[in-house]
């Protein structure tokens, strides 16, 4: 395949994106508007935590760079005049009135727009606000006058995971017409085998993503509001829940320190901008989840502080380890981190707070560069995310925490010991 694939955006999405696309076959031209995002991927030092076939991602994009079969740029332009794709990642801003700005996909299409020949196919994939793509892209494509394809089929793929998922994953595909859908569904065919979902619409594509999302974000809520149930009757939250999941029907996720990355927190913002600031739906489940989700890391820190209280002392000035610093396990983000909230919410209570992840960047002042410094003769240990490098030795732990030694685990990491107060949650 010699067709020229140009990727717009760059972070941790679209750029295991681009390298899939590249691996298949393809010629890839990958842009990001930040110059520090196209700096690390030249430099080969990519923050972000992937790997395809035991080859980390940066490796495999200067590898894939050297053979020529990957460019990256600042900038767009297009090369030649022979038709193209065009892939659209890049991500939907914040606004300070809690709504979204959309004008980084406005940006894309604007750009690319006079450029566009007979035969282009632009695929979308970020997560929208369901209405988006046809306010913004699909009149504009038509007023072309132009054989323009025009397709979108949502992300799902995890962090740490992305390369297994881009392989695995089913996919869900809508479409502007269908000589659209037929175009974007053998692209789509070519990187992988997994299941194709038809939507009748784009807008339903769009919706659906939102909901897989507020899916999630409700029943993490559920799980962690049980989780405190379980603490106040003395019980253990993760026998439960496996026990509560031998029912055929039942499917509880796991407890945990709160909600992170930009996608979950996010969905309900997105549900709520397809109705526009004017029009009040009420969506108090969902809104009940987001709250719960959000005072997560409260309750949290509040467990600290009544464990080292029931232990006589006191959290003020008390040395609290806070382990994983990432948004969710095993990945190297920590955008909307809730161990970064726990960090504020315990330095607001006067603790002394060391902080450790072997994948975060030095983000905070507390933070320590390896997990011994960061529980030395500490009060008390939050583990709040697991990474592969941090094993959780008791006698270690015993031997270097002061005394009681009492662990929080919010992601049943700790295995349970005599020598420790350890509480899960």
């Amino acid at each position: 395949m010699e067709m020229k694939v140009y990727v717009f955006g760059l972070g941790h999405i679209g750029l295991p994106t681009a390298l899939w696309i590249c691996l298949k076959g393809y010629e890839v031209v990958g842009i990001d508007i930040n110059p520090k995002v196209v700096e690390e991927i030249e430099n080969g030092s990519i923050p972000i935590h992937e790997y395809y076939e035991g080859i980390h991602i940066s490796k495999l994009a200067q590898d894939l760079m050297k053979q020529k079969r990957m460019t990256v740029r600042k900038a767009y332009e297009r090369i030649g005049d022979e038709p193209s794709i065009f892939v659209i990642s890049v991500g939907i801003a914040d606004q300070e009135d809690g709504f979204h700005d959309i004008s980084p996909i406005e940006n894309v299409v604007d750009t690319i727009l006079p450029t566009l020949v007979h035969g282009d196919l632009l695929l979308l994939k970020t997560t929208m606000i369901p209405g988006t793509i046809d306010s913004l892209v699909i009149q504009k494509i038509k007023d072309l006058g132009k054989e323009v394809y025009v397709a979108y089929s949502p992300e799902t793929i995890s962090e740490t995971f992305a390369f297994e998922e881009l392989r695995s994953n089913p996919r869900i595909l809508s479409a502007m017409d269908d000589k659209s859908y037929h175009v974007a569904e053998a692209f789509l065919k070519s990187l992988s085998d997994s299941a194709i979902h038809k939507a009748s619409s784009i807008r339903m594509a769009e919706t659906v993503k939102v909901i897989q999302n507020i899916d999630r974000d409700v029943n993490i809520a559920l799980v962690n509001e049980i989780s405190e149930v379980m603490g106040k009757l003395g019980l253990d939250v993760y026998e439960l829940c496996n026990l509560v999941n031998t029912h055929p029907r039942v499917k509880l996720l796991q407890p945990g320190p709160g909600v992170g990355g930009y996608c979950l927190p996010n969905a309900l913002k997105y549900l709520k901008g397809a109705f526009g600031k004017e029009e009040n739906i009420p969506l108090s489940l969902m809104e009940t989840a987001r709250r719960l989700n959000e005072r997560r890391p409260r309750k949290i820190v509040e467990m600290v502080e009544k464990a080292l209280r029931d232990a006589g002392k006191n959290i003020k000035e008390a040395k609290i380890a806070v382990i994983g610093l990432a948004m969710k396990d095993y990945c190297a983000d920590y955008r909307y981190s809730p161990a970064l909230d726990i960090i504020s919410l315990l330095m607001e209570r006067g603790a002394e707070v060391r902080a450790y992840d072997p994948l975060i960047p030095f983000i905070v002042d507390c933070q320590k560069s390896s997990y011994v410094e960061a529980i030395a003769n500490a009060d008390c240990m939050v583990v709040a995310a697991k990474q592969k490098d941090v094993v959780f030795d008791i006698n270690e732990i015993c031997s270097v925490m002061a005394q009681p030694v009492i662990v929080i685990d919010t992601r049943n990491t700790v295995p349970h010991n005599h020598r420790i107060q350890l509480f899960k949650s």
